[in-house]
């Protein structure tokens, strides 16, 4: 989960200048600090191996960095084909407590290159299904959504009732939290051509759903964190919360290229769902302009239309609409003519 930091994005990524002259050479860099890290720590696994700790863990680091890497520019290194076998052998590891951490942010990055066509699948579904049993040590439950498709309704009326100014882009992550103590994670990747407008950000939105006619259905959960790449959101933690209603918190200089992952911890008082998705301002748009008013010129004047007693005139006509009188009085002599 290392990586090159998004510190603007929303504005044209920096990264972008002067890549197409060195992509070649940064795709060659990055395969052979994979390469060299693959084969530090395949002598970690070896029959004679290498006890320390430490060192297996920076390896595990340093190698889902340069997977990372690759991902977000759409490489796959050269020796691809070889790093299965010793994946495999890196989450036999799993089950010492020391090491668990770095073997998962590892076996992370080794998911989404799984899903971006570096294996066989055979070898994929073999190390997905490992790096969900790694991720299981970390998660209260397996049993919860990662993909917002049954619940993209209620997204879409949340944002046009409580947040009209603000358009929905692509999402990035989602959560389906249940009532109770738990913990909840999902891992996405962030790729370095991704396509944004300008003026979008990457936005962090958490809604209860079990009543969503107030505002109320938008304030955090109070004993609840919400992490992005181990880093607590600001507001969204139970150190530094907000007790009212919030506004989607921009969170762009939390997250980088390649693999990011989301975490929701703590105590939720009902059903939630957590979305992290780009999304930009509506422009406002200009206050019309009333032209002046105009007053219609009067038809042809009617004689009946006004009564002249010596200097005095007084007009049965309406003063707006030129149209003549209508009362109740002389409705009932017509009538009854």
């Amino acid at each position: 989960m290392t990586g090159t930091a998004l510190s603007a994005l929303g504005a044209p990524f920096s990264e972008h200048a002067g890549a197409a002259g060195n992509s070649s050479n940064d795709s060659y860099l990055n395969s052979f600090r994979i390469s060299a890290a693959a084969g530090r720590l395949a002598l970690h696994v070896s029959p004679q191996e290498i006890n320390n700790v430490v060192e297996f863990c920076q390896l595990c680091l340093a190698l889902a960095r340069g997977i990372d890497r690759a991902l977000s520019s759409h490489d796959i290194p050269n020796k691809a084909f070889e790093l299965p076998s010793l994946f495999k052998q890196v989450c036999r590891r799993k089950g010492d407590a020391f090491m668990q951490a770095a073997i998962m942010v590892l076996m992370i990055s080794v998911k989404s290159a799984c899903q971006s066509g570096w294996f066989s699948e055979k070898d994929s579904e073999d190390l997905c299904n490992l790096a969900n049993e790694v991720s299981s040590s970390f998660c209260s439950s397996t049993n919860f959504k990662c993909e917002p498709s049954s619940s993209l309704s209620i997204i879409s009326m949340v944002m046009s009732r409580f947040y009209p100014q603000l358009k929905l882009g692509e999402i990035f992550a989602f959560l389906e939290v249940k009532p109770g103590y738990g913990t909840f994670i999902n891992d996405f990747q962030i790729s370095k051509n991704v396509k944004i407008s300008p003026e979008a950000k990457l936005r962090l939105l958490v809604v209860q759903i079990d009543n969503t006619e107030t505002s109320s259905c938008l304030v955090n959960p109070p004993l609840a964190n919400f992490l992005l790449n181990g880093r607590g959101v600001e507001k969204r933690t139970n150190t530094s919360t907000d007790t009212g209603p919030q506004v989607p918190t921009i969170v762009s200089h939390m997250l980088k290229y390649g693999t990011n992952l989301l975490q929701a911890v703590g105590e939720f008082n009902g059903n939630y769902v957590v979305t992290l998705a780009f999304m930009s301002m509506v422009p406002t748009p200009d206050p019309a302009t009333l032209p002046d008013y105009v007053q219609p010129a009067p038809a042809s004047k009617d004689p009946d239309s006004e009564i002249i007693e010596g200097p005095s005139r007084i007009s049965l006509n309406c003063p707006i609409r030129y149209a003549a009188f209508l009362s109740k009085a002389s409705f009932g002599v017509d009538s009854m003519k």
